[in-house]
């Protein structure tokens, strides 16, 4: 496929309409047996439709089979409540012990269907299900679909700090705003070391979903997820320059989707080699930002970069271009490599290597490594940016000060100046 038949599909920022009038229902079940008969007695009910495998709507309920070992399943049931809000989950099983009955409460299981599934007790706790959604207020499916933003990081070249950029931002926007629901996500396939940056030895990884794409859904999503030390969900690559296989277009579409509909902001490490996948990402993406530095070689490729992201029909507002590693004594040098590139820079990044490397070794965000830096503050106002309403939440209380000046400085003709 040549970059010339290439060409963006325009993701709108609103959910996608709907005919549909009912709850969206999701089996999470390995047990093909117990799926399929109540698949039957769900699709007999009035105002339940089963999810179907591509979608990426936030399911008003999931339901759950018991694992062989019930503590995986309990965890998995209390990330998945603290995620999917508004979503309530149910617990099947043929084990009918009262302590797991307990735990499976405790974590949040809002009703148990024992196997073998009876029709009338599937049907009576869909009937209290809806019951709890009219008398909480929680809406139905087509009105419960959110469309978070997509923020994809692509580097002009490779060492000018794309994936630094990536964790710092997504860590800045978890820490400032408590109701933000924030992933960071890795589709590099050519060194993918974000885990590196956080100090994540994980167990799964995009290659997990990968492998059989159609096991894809909130529950399947919410096992692969890892997390860092502060909380912030981390969906790997699992592929480097000498992993076998490749990532999908499809496989990156639909998880992204699936991504976006559950959370608040996705933030995605794109590298810096424009492959098919990683154009799948930049279509799906609500801003693009391109990583570049003030070195020659770097704003050479930079240039090529934006030259096709441009050829390419990406409307100009959607490509944000920021300079990391500057230095206040570089004004001139930044205003001619802007005229070079044709694209005012939207953000820089003060050049603090010390404070940065720390950052890195010790596997931690600088925000948490070296708050009072000035890097770290770039950091914190670039969330800032992106996240206008926790900027005006924070204004409330002792932090106005910091976040004032962001009306002026996030515009495209005038670049921070951290």
């Amino acid at each position: 496929m040549t970059d010339k038949a290439w060409k963006p599909k325009r993701v709108g920022g609103s959910a996608p309409e709907s005919s549909s009038k009912e709850y969206l229902v999701e089996l999470s079940m390995p047990s093909s047996e117990g799926k399929t008969g109540l698949e039957k007695i769900l699709s007999s009910i009035d105002g339940i439709r089963i999810k179907t495998g591509k979608e990426a709507e936030v399911p008003a309920l999931v339901i759950l089979e018991l694992a062989e070992n019930p503590e995986e399943t309990y965890s998995l049931i209390r990330e998945m409540t603290k995620t999917a809000k508004g979503t309530e989950i149910f617990l099947t099983s043929s084990k009918l012990e009262s302590t797991i009955l307990l735990e499976a409460m405790r974590a949040g299981t809002k009703e148990f269907l024992a196997q073998p599934i009876r029709q009338q007790e599937v049907e009576e706790a869909i009937a209290r299900f809806k019951e709890r959604a009219a008398v909480t207020g929680n809406v139905k499916s087509e009105d419960r679909q959110k469309i978070g933003k997509v923020l994809a990081f692509f580097g002009g070249k490779g060492g000018v700090g794309t994936t630094s950029i990536a964790v710092n931002l997504a860590a800045a926007l978890k820490k400032m705003s408590s109701t933000s629901s924030v992933v960071l996500v890795d589709v590099n396939q050519h060194g993918g070391d974000l885990p590196l940056y956080l100090d994540l030895q994980p167990n799964h990884s995009f290659r997990d979903i990968a492998a059989d794409p159609s096991r894809l859904d909130l529950a399947f999503l919410t096992r692969v997820l890892a997390k860092a030390e502060s909380g912030l969900p981390v969906l790997p690559s699992g592929y480097d320059d000498l992993s076998t296989g490749r990532l999908s277009p499809d496989c990156v579409e639909t998880t992204l989707k699936l991504l976006q509909a559950n959370f608040d902001f996705v933030v995605i490490d794109c590298g810096h080699v424009l492959d098919l996948t990683t154009k799948k990402a930049l279509e799906l993406a609500t801003s693009i930002y391109v990583a570049s530095t003030l070195i020659v070689p770097v704003v050479h490729r930079t240039k090529r970069i934006l030259e096709l992201l441009r050829g390419s029909g990406f409307a100009p507002q959607k490509i944000r271009l920021i300079m990391n590693r500057y230095l206040s004594a570089e004004q001139d040098v930044l205003k001619e490599t802007e005229e070079i590139l044709k694209q005012k820079t939207f953000w820089t990044i003060p050049n603090d290597y010390p404070s940065v490397s720390q950052a890195v070794n010790s596997g931690k965000p600088i925000i948490e490594v070296a708050p009072r830096s000035p890097v770290a503050k770039s950091f914190m106002d670039l969330a800032g940016s992106v996240d206008e309403s926790a900027v005006q939440s924070s204004s409330k209380g002792g932090l106005s000060a910091w976040f004032s000046p962001f009306k002026g400085r996030r515009t495209e003709s005038a670049p921070s100046r951290a």
